[in-house]
C-alpha cells in the first residue's frame, strides 16, 4: 500500500490565478502526486503524494523550475 504525504510550502512570489495554473500543472506532472492546492493570498502550497513515487526535492525542484521558490 502507498504510504501518502502532504507537504506544504510557502513560496511568497505566488500572486494570481496564472500561478496557481503554473504551480498546479507543474507538480500534477509529477508521477504519486495526488492533488495540490495553491492559497494566493496565503502564499501557500500543499500537495498529497505518493511517498513511494515522488518526494519533497522533485516538489521543491518544480517550484523552482517555474520561479516559484519555495521558503524551507
Amino acid at each position: 500500500m502507498a504510504a501518502t504525504s502532504t507537504l506544504t510550502r510557502t513560496a511568497p512570489d505566488i500572486s494570481c490565478e496564472h500561478c496557481v495554473n503554473a504551480i498546479t500543472g507543474a507538480l500534477t506532472a509529477i508521477n504519486g502526486v495526488s492533488s495540490v492546492s495553491v492559497d494566493v493570498e496565503g502564499k501557500r502550497v500543499d500537495v498529497s503524494y505518493d511517498a513511494d513515487s515522488a518526494s519533497a526535492d522533485q516538489i521543491d525542484a518544480a517550484l523552482e523550475e517555474e520561479g516559484y521558490p519555495p521558503l524551507r
